[in-house]
């Protein structure tokens, strides 16, 4: 494979940039920065025009670390409030989702350093699990010295180094969102080299096959399969591939026609899934094509922006009480018994969602709900029912079992604000033939 892979698109380039802002600043600790928070947001109801305008510009100096510590729009939040939190949080959540699209980088340089230290650094300057697998899989469990160096290199061509000199691949198939490290079975080629580095996508041309029909030579066809791979801490809710955005060409500059044009390859996430399979189809070439000289693409990823929790206390009384964070806005409807449970029905709404309630909702109904006592336990739900399905909304009820009516406990939901939609433009090459 020819080494132009490892080019980063400037699509990711500058989602890379984006992601500096996304790290706090150094000795910025968590209890300082939630105090700042609270004095400016008090601010923003200032009598003094200067002053609000002065704490709106400085909540958006302190970076995406500022929506940990922002409250929710409620009934009783001042309209001039509503206004300056919802812009601070829409432009804060754009920053901060785009720096999920971009690729992790890690800077590390040792003359010998121990593979446990090194993957220690990689997954603590990425955010990345690293998941050593290989006692589990049986195979031997060595620690040797590398010698790295990488500056502000993306995470996935990073890992592929110090794997291919530790003579170790990926499981793309574990139990947990994370990063699986297993020994390379023998005769399986390298890793550096083969994939191209796109924002925090890995792509590797990894199957192709051949298909004549000697009945009907116009149905042939030629079976590309490309793995995907994504870093684990970005959390996509589909993958699309539109054909009509893939191009191919052969050595002698040759298009190789896309069987179906019209189509679109998805992939939904579910789970923990941090690898796919995507299967392109074209007419086959003629005999004496020896490979694809490029194959260029745009993948689409929906990913979901930073989680925000909504807190709901006073529950017996609860009818329609409304809360907004960023792009979206929970409802609790009512609480109430129902059988042997009580029920909290919610209604969750986004300005835009986009493709992500279209076909693959499985994301939603995974999002943390729960009932929490004052002391800070967390009660699970039993199970819930789906209320409302719709272009931008969807309903729960979710039924839990108590010994008492919940007067004394608050409910709380999790649910990602902003969902954003990505385009990551990619280029393979010197793809050889069957």
């Amino acid at each position: 494979m020819s080494g132009q892979r490892e080019g980063a698109s400037m699509n990711a380039l500058v989602l890379a940039a984006l992601a500096l802002l996304f790290v706090p600043s150094a000795g910025a600790a968590e209890g300082d920065v939630q105090l700042r928070v609270r004095r400016l947001v008090r601010q923003l109801d200032s009598p003094r025009l200067a002053e609000r305008d002065e704490a709106e510009a400085a909540l958006l100096e302190v970076g995406p670390q500022v929506l940990d510590f922002l409250p929710p729009i409620t009934e009783r939040t001042p309209s001039g409030v509503e206004q300056r939190l919802g812009r601070v949080r829409q432009k804060l959540e754009q920053t901060a989702a785009e720096a999920m699209a971009a690729a992790s980088t890690v800077t590390l340089r040792a003359a010998a350093m121990p593979l446990s230290e090194v993957l220690a650094a990689l997954q603590e300057q990425s955010g990345n699990p690293i998941v050593d697998a290989r006692e589990q899989f049986g195979h031997q469990l060595v620690d040797p010295e590398l010698e790295v160096d990488f500056q502000q290199a993306p995470f996935w061509l990073a890992l592929d180094t110090v794997l291919d000199r530790a003579g170790l691949t990926v499981y793309p198939y574990g139990e947990q969102r994370a990063v699986y490290i297993v020994a390379r079975p023998a005769g399986q080629v390298l890793r550096r080299g083969q994939a191209l580095y796109v924002g925090p996508m890995r792509i590797e041309p990894v199957l192709l096959r051949a298909e004549r029909d000697l009945r009907r030579p116009d149905s042939n066809r030629l079976h590309l399969t490309n793995e995907l791979t994504w870093e684990p801490r970005v959390h996509p809710i589909t993958l699309e591939q539109p054909m009509a955005a893939v191009e191919a060409s052969d050595e002698r500059g040759e298009p190789l026609g896309v069987d179906d044009p019209q189509a679109t390859l998805e992939v939904p996430v579910e789970g923990r899934m941090t690898a796919a399979n995507l299967a392109y189809v074209f007419r086959a070439p003629p005999r004496g094509v020896e490979r694809i000289a490029a194959m260029r693409g745009t993948l689409r990823a929906v990913i979901p922006g930073k989680a925000a929790a909504f807190r709901f206390d006073g529950l017996i009384e609860a009818s329609n009480v409304r809360q907004r964070i960023g792009g979206a806005t929970v409802t609790l409807e009512q609480v109430r018994r129902s059988g042997e449970f009580w029920e909290v029905a919610v209604r969750v709404r986004f300005d835009d969602a986009g493709p992500a309630l279209q076909s693959h909702r499985g994301w939603i109904f995974n999002n943390p709900a729960y009932l929490e006592t004052p002391d800070g336990r967390k009660i699970e739900y039993a199970r819930f029912d789906t209320t409302r399905q719709a272009a931008n909304e969807v309903g729960m009820a979710y039924l839990f079992a108590l010994d008492g009516p919940p007067e004394r406990l608050r409910f709380v939901y999790e649910t990602p604000v902003l969902v954003l939609s990505v385009d990551l433009p990619y280029e393979l090459k010197d793809i050889p033939l069957p």
